[in-house]
């Protein structure tokens, strides 16, 4: 029998609908270093090789059968109304179907994430208590180490999107387009972008691309950035897809600096937004992810992995995502979690353009 020969998949465009599997990956963008190139090709070899092995392998068996037998704990690390409450209950309304179980969403938001990481980190580890998370509270901890936890300290179970950060800036105020904003004179300000670490990190890095200079104001949640947009207190807010299309009318998209350009569905909801590519310059896609305690026995997040992909996979579940604006790029345990180390590594050399 020949030997597997592991050697990364060529790129494709992307195309619409939800995306399972490898095939999800090229949506997970960030560069190793600022200015650099992300070393995508030899973590997409890597996962080649991690998913040939998989095949091999018998399938999960032991005392773990049963799981699940009663309702999951799904914990949203941020306040109601944000881009991860919304995939949180939008998903929870298949899954006694497609999970064999019901969802309790429960929100515990603050400190940017880390309030939610710990109270996951503080529940047995036994797949109950289900962590629903984005790179902020990762990042969060990174910058703080009184965090009482390390973002190692979760075993992913599944990649759910990438997250396509925009800018959104209030009409007429003069910081409601790209062309407003580019047009302003050297000496004026720098605007004042708010937002969650995460999606601040790559609105920043993507304005260092393009020679845009800017402040940044690190909040909690989505929610709390919008508000503070609303007060004045910020110029602009970094936020996901399904906050454009929530602000409809009330806030303008400025530019998309996630690693892909919007679908045309999305173009129809919001207009034309330019994107960080066709300007020349690198985006940054931003996963959601699902993790589970790092004590979990392996069948458990297995069986976690497997159930939020056929969550995933309902109709139902996509139809509300893309009326949303939002897209699903699912990505296994194995694949997420080798992902996650890497994006990981690359966040710890963009720290230093974090406030």
């Amino acid at each position: 029998m020949p030997a597997t020969r592991c050697r990364p998949e060529s790129s494709r465009n992307p195309e619409p609908g939800p995306v399972f599997g490898l095939a999800g990956l090229r949506h997970f963008v960030l560069p190793a270093a600022y200015g650099s190139r992300w070393r995508g090709a030899r973590l997409k070899a890597l996962l080649l090789c991690i998913a040939a092995v998989a095949t091999l392998l018998p399938g999960p068996v032991g005392a773990d059968d049963a799981y699940p037998d009663r309702t999951v704990e799904w914990v949203v690390p941020f306040g109601p109304g944000g881009g991860s409450d919304r995939w949180a209950r939008i998903m929870s309304s298949a899954a006694i179907d497609a999970f064999g179980q019901a969802w309790h969403v429960r929100n515990r938001g603050g400190e940017e994430g880390r309030l939610g990481w710990r109270y996951m980190l503080a529940k047995p580890p036994d797949g109950y208590t289900v962590l629903q998370g984005s790179m902020t509270p990762a990042i969060a901890a990174l910058r703080d180490r009184e965090s009482g936890f390390h973002p190692e300290d979760v075993r992913i179970a599944a990649f759910i999107s990438s997250i396509k950060t925009h800018l959104i800036a209030l009409p007429d105020s003069g910081f409601d387009s790209w062309e407003a904003l580019t047009a302003r004179p050297a000496t004026a300000a720098p605007p004042r972008i708010g937002g969650t670490a995460a999606v601040l990190l790559a609105a920043a890095t993507g304005f260092d691309r393009l020679g845009v200079p800017a402040t940044l104001h690190i909040y909690s949640g989505t929610g709390e950035a919008v508000e503070a947009l609303m007060a004045g207190q910020v110029d602009m807010a970094a936020v996901s897809t399904s906050t454009v299309f929530s602000l409809a009318g009330r806030a303008s998209p400025v530019i998309n600096v996630g690693a892909r350009d919007n679908t045309p569905a999305i173009k129809e909801k919001i207009g034309d937004v330019p994107w960080i590519g066709a300007l020349g310059a690198v985006g940054i896609g931003v996963p959601r992810w699902v993790g589970v305690h790092p004590d979990t026995p392996d069948e458990v997040v297995e069986r976690i992995s497997e159930g939020v992909g056929k969550v995933l996979a309902d109709k139902s579940v996509s139809k509300l995502m893309a009326k949303l604006g939002e897209e699903i790029h699912y990505l296994p345990r194995d694949a997420a979690a080798v992902a996650y180390g890497e994006l990981l590594e690359r966040m710890k050399e963009l720290l230093d353009r974090m406030p």
